[in-house]
């Protein structure tokens, strides 16, 4: 999936924001609420599938058109009273436009699914790709969104005005025959291309405006439905697929050009001296040619994981005293990367062992699988990377389950894969993976997992769900 900038016109819908939590999602027992899982952004999970079950996958065709048009990000799941939902966040360009549907795991069927493009009840979007996965917020029963290319009613002329921006959107009622969808912010610049993540009473997420255009970060008090927010401007450039984590204080990004970025969460976030920047292509133990950070910040206990399109996976922390973040370390992957690194501890003994896997790709036909394994306490190296799976780019993340790993790769002949994390055997014809899907096409955004099950996208608006 090539890097999109869509200059076709969006905008918005006009309600209110009822923040409903309704009886099905208080009685919600798991969930994959948000990118990578959980809030760390480490996705490891139990219990994922390592053979398919009979009836299984079941695939649906979210649209009738072919072409770049798909789901392009990560779904999020919730399992309620035992039945298990996905929520998908697609777009048909030549249709309907940006579309939400709630999938129904266990039978493969459609609850429901937001209405068409200018009609009441719709995102209102129309791009042919939306990058950005949604926030499921059981607490309130919301899942917010958000779109680009969108649509403004007009009520003058009683027509839908499209135009150059972005928003974000909230859907209530999820319950129900047909969600509540409501606007949160309207008229925003840039692509809304990075996941949205939640902490505390706000909601997160950048924009992308294209070459070296300044983006902004935003944050969104989402505890009332006046919604005020505050925004962060770097000096040049902006965010694509860079997610943020929170570390119960700061809030930290990573930006095109080579940046890692560190903000004061709540009323300072704004504040000139409530943050700063690290840039990997000077600092020390950096690289000249770091490359745009387009993955999402993984945390795991005081360390900042993530990857950088220059090819490289990156260990970074802040010290607290000095307000300011470093670079533990780096290690260099065989290709460039945008996937957010999966980070699984052994213990034997006294020994700790980490591994770290990520995807790494070049163009839409080479790529793979990499692990990064050192002793905890130490600092990996480039011999430290090995290789688990080639032949087939992989711009997603990897998500980890008991020994095994599951991805997808973004090829024209995509499918979804799940691999043994060890003891592979990579000079077997074909490569000693556990199962895969049948060849489709393009699939960029990744696995989301809940409650037994595995579900994931392509460009053509197909929605895999394994069991």
């Amino acid at each position: 999936m090539q890097t999109k900038l869509n200059l076709r016109k969006v905008l918005a819908l006009g309600a209110t924001l009822a923040m409903l939590a309704t009886s099905a999602l208080a009685s919600s027992t798991s969930s994959w609420p948000v990118y990578g899982g959980n809030a760390n952004h480490n996705s490891v999970v139990s219990g994922a599938p390592t053979s398919i079950a009979t009836g299984y996958p079941k695939q649906l065709n979210l649209t009738s058109t072919t072409g770049w048009d798909g789901v392009d990000n990560v779904p999020v799941m919730q399992t309620v009273d035992g039945v298990t939902y996905a929520y998908v966040l697609f777009d048909g360009y030549g249709t309907n436009g940006a579309q939400v549907v709630k999938v129904n795991c266990a039978t493969g069927g459609e609850v429901w699914r937001t209405t068409a493009q200018q009609t009441p009840g719709s995102l209102n979007a129309k791009s042919g790709f939306q990058l950005s996965t949604p926030y499921l917020d059981d607490s309130t029963g919301t899942l917010y969104v958000g779109v680009i290319s969108a649509y403004t009613y007009d009520p003058d002329t009683d027509e839908y005005l499209q135009n150059s921006k972005s928003k974000i959107l909230a859907l209530t009622n999820l319950d129900a025959a047909q969600p509540t969808v409501s606007e949160v912010l309207i008229n925003i610049d840039g692509q809304i291309n990075t996941p949205i993540v939640k902490y505390g009473s706000y909601i997160y997420f950048g924009t992308w405006p294209g070459g070296s255009n300044a983006g902004k970060y935003y944050q969104v008090d989402v505890s009332t439905t006046s919604y005020t927010y505050k925004t962060f401007t770097p000096e040049s450039y902006g965010f694509y697929w860079a997610g943020a984590v929170s570390d119960g204080t700061n809030i930290y990004f990573g930006s095109d050009n080579g940046k890692l970025y560190w903000r004061k969460a709540g009323t300072n976030f704004d504040s000139s001296s409530a943050g700063g920047v690290l840039d990997l292509t000077t600092a020390a133990k950096g690289a000249s040619d770091a490359g745009n950070v387009r993955s999402t910040v993984m945390l795991d206990g005081d360390k900042l994981y993530f990857t950088s399109q220059g090819g490289y996976l990156w260990c970074c922390s802040f010290d607290e005293d000095d307000e300011a973040l470093s670079i533990q370390w780096k290690v260099s992957l065989d290709g460039t990367s945008t996937s957010t690194p999966t980070l699984v501890k052994t213990t034997s003994g006294t020994t700790t062992t980490v591994d770290i896997y990520t995807g790494y790709y070049s163009g839409f036909n080479a790529g793979g699988v990499q692990v990064t394994s050192f002793t905890q306490g130490s600092a990996p190296t480039d011999s430290s990377v090995a290789t688990i799976a080639t032949g087939f780019p992989v711009q997603c993340s990897i998500l980890y389950s008991d020994g095994y790993v599951y991805f997808n790769t973004n090829s024209g002949t995509g499918c979804g894969f799940c691999y043994p994390a060890s003891g592979r055997n990579l000079t077997a014809d074909p490569e000693d993976y556990t199962w895969k899907t049948a060849n489709d096409t393009y699939a960029l955004g990744g696995m989301a997992y809940d409650n037994g099950y595995l579900v994931f996208g392509n460009d053509t608006n197909h929605l895999y769900v394994v069991k």
